[in-house]
């Protein structure tokens, strides 16, 4: 199921049905100084994790009934411990004496991706989410995509400017990296790029 909504949305996933991506565009409107430019090869931390955690750990800690260690989530997600962890932990007192190591070492994860995110637009979508690496490898090949008209296109470098990933979106319309959010389809002075179904 996850290869035919990538193949159908892409990336389009990240940007407008995630609510850990909503959660960090909320963040990034926290007042504060703001890098704007990301060290561009922290993008590669994702694919890192996407098959260390996500494809390895699980298959060397599979049992006898075939079913590995959730990994990623187990040591890394910080959408599982805001969401998931942390309530959980509020409501049950048992369970926090229990949680140990652990729960400090996927707080201090949290807090981390809490403040790349208020720096930084979409910091866990750019460096650590394996969903998203998973989606973006299929954005070359997804139904819905941007389109680029290259007659239109004076390469002003507007849609750059505006894009949250960092990507420039008239040179690269099918980057792993661009989550369909359509930001770039609204500033576009020349109405140059727009979001279509099919190729």
């Amino acid at each position: 199921s996850l290869m035919l909504i990538g193949v159908i949305l892409g990336r389009a996933v990240c940007g407008f049905l995630c609510p850990f991506g909503l959660f960090q565009e909320l963040l990034h409107k926290i007042p504060s100084p703001k890098r704007v430019l990301l060290w561009k090869k922290l993008i590669y931390v994702k694919y890192v994790i996407l098959l260390l955690f996500v494809v390895l750990l699980p298959v060397v800690s599979m049992n006898y009934a075939g079913i590995g260690e959730p990994a990623f989530c187990e040591y890394i997600c910080p959408a599982g411990t805001l969401e998931g962890g942390i309530p959980l932990l509020l409501a049950r007192h048992e369970l926090r004496a229990a949680a140990g190591g652990l729960f400090l070492w996927k707080m201090g994860i949290l807090l981390a991706v809490i403040g790349g995110c208020i720096l930084t637009e979409r910091f866990f979508c750019k460096v650590l989410c394996p969903l998203g690496a998973i989606y973006g490898l299929l954005n070359r090949f997804s139904v819905y995509h941007l389109s680029v008209d290259r007659n239109k296109c004076t390469s002003c470098g507007t849609c750059m400017r505006n894009c949250p990933m960092e990507i420039n979106p008239a040179v690269h319309p099918d980057s792993a990296e661009c989550i369909r959010c359509g930001k770039c389809t609204g500033k576009c002075p020349e109405k140059a790029i727009g979001m279509i179904w099919g190729k």
